[in-house]
């Protein structure tokens, strides 16, 4: 989520342990814990762009991270706010505002190590996209009625629109994949995985994905309660195996953590190949939910030494902006070219 969302989130979660005199110290505290999980971005490498992505929510979004992290920040506080609250008490809100950030970027596409270093799995429950001013416009302005009135009333309305509106991303989580399980047997493809992630800044138009084992299959649903759903094919592409690669080479190794990132959706996209790089991509994301051009992926080097390239091709066409809201707006599949 993006770091405004996640400090307006992390102080919503501090004030219900706040006294009314109190809130906007404690809304300062869980702001401030809320974001610096995401000081994980700054871990790179010239040598190796894969470790961005490797490091970015992994061991700073876990919960067994939470008590450290916040009480780096506690510590980083205390100076200034020593005269106004009991280190104890400033600890706890800023713990509240640290844990609020990965439960948060759980609830996107992206994949967050919550159970690091316990499990290397990436938690991800597609219930919200990373970047969502329907969710986060009404949570500021929520915290600024708490803060200025002093009020928990506000503040339990905050947490209130937090749990509603995820509760629907939830639901409707489910429903484009009951969607889209209705729509592969209808094609008759077996179904080895199937996902679906919510569009750009909507809860409205999904991106929904199918492996069957050899390709993956493509399709943008747009679906809202009470109305009928819309499906947009977007085509398949052979599954890029990862089966053959010689970890021990260092394009092969990269390949094997950019497949693990990715959780096995890599296919081959030629139209971003750079002289005799080949491109790999992930198949999870595209500015067009129906469209197969991937947000990002990695350029493997014919020199089986060479290091992978991890690249963000994110050329927006007004085409593609045309086309995401034509989807979004639930006109019809052949209208769109």
């Amino acid at each position: 989520m993006d770091p405004v969302t996640h400090g307006l989130f992390g102080a919503l979660w501090a004030l219900p342990a706040a006294r009314r005199e109190q809130m906007r110290v404690a809304a300062l505290s869980g702001a401030s814990s809320g974001m610096v999980a995401d000081l994980d971005s700054l871990i790179r490498s010239s040598d190796d762009s894969l470790l961005y992505i490797e490091y970015h929510r992994q061991f700073t979004h876990s919960f067994a991270f939470a008590p450290i992290g916040s009480l780096a920040v506690a510590l980083l506080l205390w100076p200034f706010l020593k005269r106004s609250v009991s280190f104890a008490r400033l600890y706890l809100w800023c713990l509240l505002g640290y844990i609020a950030h990965p439960l948060l970027d759980a609830c996107t596409s992206y994949g967050t190590h919550l159970w690091w270093p316990f499990s290397d799995v990436r938690v991800a429950w597609n219930w919200i996209s990373v970047v969502d001013p329907l969710y986060s416009l009404p949570l500021a302005g929520l915290l600024a009625v708490a803060l200025w009135r002093r009020s928990h009333r506000w503040v339990f309305a905050g947490l209130a629109w937090m749990v509603l509106y995820m509760a629907f991303g939830a639901w409707q989580n489910q429903r484009a994949e009951t969607i889209l399980t209705h729509w592969a047997a209808e094609q008759e493809l077996a179904v080895e995985r199937r996902v679906a992630k919510p569009a750009f800044a909507n809860l409205v138009l999904w991106r929904a994905l199918v492996d069957d084992g050899r390709n993956l299959h493509l399709v943008a649903i747009r679906t809202l309660p009470w109305t009928q759903a819309v499906i947009y094919p977007g085509g398949s592409v052979p599954r890029f195996r990862v089966d053959d690669v010689d970890p021990d080479t260092r394009a092969g190794n990269d390949l094997l953590r950019f497949d693990h990132f990715s959780t096995g959706w890599l296919f081959r996209y030629p139209a971003l190949d750079e002289n005799d790089r080949l491109f790999v991509g992930d198949f999870r994301y595209a500015i067009d939910p129906a469209s197969q051009r991937p947000l990002w992926g990695i350029l493997i080097d014919p020199d089986p030494d060479s290091a992978a390239e991890y690249t963000t091709p994110r050329r927006v066409t007004e085409q593609d902006r045309r086309r995401f809201f034509q989807r979004l707006r639930g006109e019809p599949a052949d209208a769109i070219p």
